[in-house]
């Protein structure tokens, strides 16, 4: 049996491959049902429809891969040909999954389930075989747990990059400015309506429209302004359209925090979109359009101006940066890896494997704990979004001044929650080895199960407390993730101690299947749920349907959590018996 420590480079090189393919996991895990129910604009009970259908029909395909690989046979190996073969189709279907086409309600339904199906097809052809490959690249049990450490430490760091990347890669591509707003002044305005006792005094701003390429789109330009103060005091803030004379005003109220305004002294962004504010807004009038203040001297305003939102441009060129460097990394991936273990035998019928699988015990229960964790991770992510944008009520953006850069609250949540998860696949080996895969499993997932239960009380406005427990959250699911693909590889062990054949892309396309099953039920729930709840894109939620997206942040991934850990109080294979199993097959080999 092939014992040999494996090279840095090679256990880098491997991780590489899922760092490529959690960049665009963490986009179909937090973005994907935004992006289609706000940016491509479906509903979200079809969008939830959409992925039960199309990942639980695909997950299926995944057995079949692993059988395909088993059985290929070329110079560089069974499996990293795949990585090899499959890049560039990864890269270009996922750009396309993310572009809107200038379709109806019925052809954009039509396009989402046709690209979408082939992004998880793509996925399996490339994600069943890399996942395989560590199979094959040591028969060391605790060297395949540290490969697979370096693995989900590079997983976690791609969906950490994709994170950081994402929003300022869209704010570059998708946001325009317009006008500048600047010079302010103070004036008196004619009546507007019959209830004015008395003429009122206002600043305005004036407009300088700015170079820009292309015709602005309708339904995303906004007035963002800078303000600042720790006043609790009332004011406005509005639009004069010099054009029409009229002012159209959005209230602040006493003591509220809305539209992005936090009165910490902190400068907060708020955004004011033109189409609903101005009864007769056109975008050929934006050089018409002034801001207007109305409040005391207690509250600051900085910088404005008339910007174009553009979603879905900003979304696909995004996209097109990150499947690039995915589409390097599974390229280095194939270069800097070797394939060492070959199967005692050769040849074995696809009746037999699949027999074998069958009877594969430790298998069918760590398939079970599989799905109910990836269940609770993609719902959780899903909801982040919805849970930020019409929940919490706290500070809208974090400015990092010394690098010139703003992150909205959800950016800094997810990128906080990536991370934990790669502290808590740091904390992997060395506490499993120390207490045992399984229960370290176990342990993770029951202190994932009472935080996530705890989560729903928290305070809207308590940011500190929010970040706590998602820091807590995401390091007992990162503890798992290593530790649920060594097992994987445990289990081809087992099926091999036991029946005498391997079948190592068979046994690993169970973990590419319980990810998209596992993804499917909890998007497919999320947007059932949303459905449920009331939801409806780009208005104010009512109570109802905030507290359902609260739950959908803490008591249904609790549950899937708690889920996971019953499956794996049931796993057979604990740290006694996998000794036993390995000894057996050394011996087996230098005999064969």
């Amino acid at each position: 049996m092939n014992r040999e420590k494996l090279k840095l480079s090679e256990k880098i090189g491997y991780g590489f491959g899922d760092a490529a393919s959690s960049m665009f996991w963490k986009l179909f895990g937090m973005y994907i049902m935004f992006f289609y129910t706000d940016i491509f604009g479906i509903p979200a009970a079809v969008v939830g429809t959409m992925f039960l259908v199309t990942r639980i029909g695909d997950s299926f395909f995944d057995p079949f891969v692993g059988i395909i690989s088993d059985r290929t046979e070329t110079r560089w190996g069974k499996f990293r040909p795949y990585l090899l073969w499959m890049a560039l189709p990864f890269g270009i279907i996922g750009v396309l999954t993310f572009t809107t086409p200038p379709f109806d309600t019925t052809g954009k339904i039509i396009y989402a389930y046709v690209t979408f199906s082939l992004m998880m097809l793509v996925y399996s052809m490339i994600n069943v075989p890399y996942a395989s490959l560590m199979g094959v690249m040591t028969a060391d049990g605790k060297e395949r747990t540290t490969l697979a450490t370096f693995r989900f430490i590079f997983a976690f760091g791609g969906s950490f990059l994709v994170l950081g990347l994402f929003q300022p890669l869209f704010d570059s591509f998708g946001t325009k400015n317009l006008v500048q707003l600047s010079n302010p002044k103070e004036i008196t305005l004619p009546h507007q309506d019959s209830s004015q006792t008395a003429p009122e005094k206002v600043f305005l701003w004036e407009s300088k429209a700015l170079p820009t390429e292309g015709t602005p789109v309708d339904s995303f330009i906004y007035v963002t302004v800078k303000v600042s103060t720790r006043s609790n005091e009332a004011f406005k803030l509005g639009i004069y359209d010099s054009i029409n004379n009229r002012l159209s005003w959005v209230n602040f109220p006493e003591g509220k925090d809305t539209l992005g305004l936090v009165r910490d002294g902190s400068w907060s962004k708020v955004q004011l979109n033109l189409k609903r504010l101005l009864p007769n807004f056109s975008k050929d009038n934006l050089h018409s359009y002034q801001l207007a203040f109305n409040g005391s001297s207690n509250i600051k305003i900085g910088k404005a101006t008339i910007q174009e939102i553009n979603y879905q441009y900003g979304t696909q060129k995004a996209v097109m940066v990150i499947a690039v460097i995915a589409v390097i990394l599974f390229l280095l991936t194939f270069l800097l890896t070797r394939e060492r273990i070959k199967p005692m035998v050769e040849k074995s019928s696809l009746k037999d494997d699949l027999k074998d699988l069958i009877h594969n015990k430790p298998w069918f229960i760590l398939l079970g704990a599989s799905i109910s964790t990836i269940f609770f991770n993609t719902i959780r992510d899903g909801a982040a979004v919805y849970y930020f944008k019409y929940y919490y009520q706290g500070k809208g953006e974090i400015l990092f001044n010394s690098i010139n850069l703003s992150l909205a609250i959800s950016t800094v949540y997810l990128l906080l929650g990536q991370a934990s998860n790669i502290i808590g696949v740091i904390l992997a080996k060395p506490v499993s080895d120390k207490f045992g895969k399984k229960s370290t499993f176990l342990t993770a997932m029951l202190t994932a199960t009472v935080l996530s239960f705890l989560f729903y009380g928290l305070d809207k406005t308590n940011l500190t407390m929010i970040l706590v427990f998602q820091f807590f959250i995401s390091i007992s699911a990162g503890i798992i993730f290593p530790l649920v693909w060594s097992m994987y590889a445990d289990t081809a062990d087992y099926s091999e101690w036991i029946h005498g054949r391997r079948a190592t892309g068979l046994v690993f396309s169970a973990a590419s299947m319980s990810q998209k099953l596992g993804a499917s039920i909890g998007i497919a729930l999320a947007g059932w749920l949303l459905a449920l709840f009331g939801y409806h894109a780009n208005v104010a939620q009512s109570i109802e349907t905030q507290n359902g997206i609260r739950m959908m942040l803490s008591f249904f991934p609790g549950l899937g959590a708690l889920l996971a850990a019953l499956f794996m109080y049931f796993y057979p294979l604990n740290e006694k018996k996998l000794q036993q199993i390995e000894d057996e097959l050394e011996q087996r080999r230098k005999q064969g």
